[in-house]
């Protein structure tokens, strides 16, 4: 499966701290393996968010990642907290 990252993801992930960037890096790295297996799925938190195929997946403590699945591919939308989250929503 191919992995994506938007500009706005880009940003995001950038603003992070050195240990939350570590955290997202684990959690991206584990989405697509995830994805297909339930008993790793759950440790993630994933769970749809929006009819238009948004899901979220959650983070360590705080920190929601935001993605869309096409078949073959994983579009990494946005990180950031939960309001921020809110917020990236809201402007779809």
């Amino acid at each position: 499966m191919k992995v994506a990252l938007t500009e706005r993801f880009q940003r995001a992930a950038g603003d992070l701290d050195d240990r939350q960037r570590a955290v997202v890096f684990d959690a991206v790295m584990a989405l697509p393996r995830a994805l297909g297996d339930p008993h790793a799925h759950a440790g993630l938190g994933i769970r749809k968010l929006h009819a238009s195929g948004i899901w979220e997946a959650r983070v360590g403590l705080g920190l929601r990642l935001v993605f869309a699945l096409q078949p073959g591919l994983l579009t990494l939308a946005a990180v950031g907290r939960h309001d921020e989250i809110r917020r990236f929503l809201r402007d779809l």
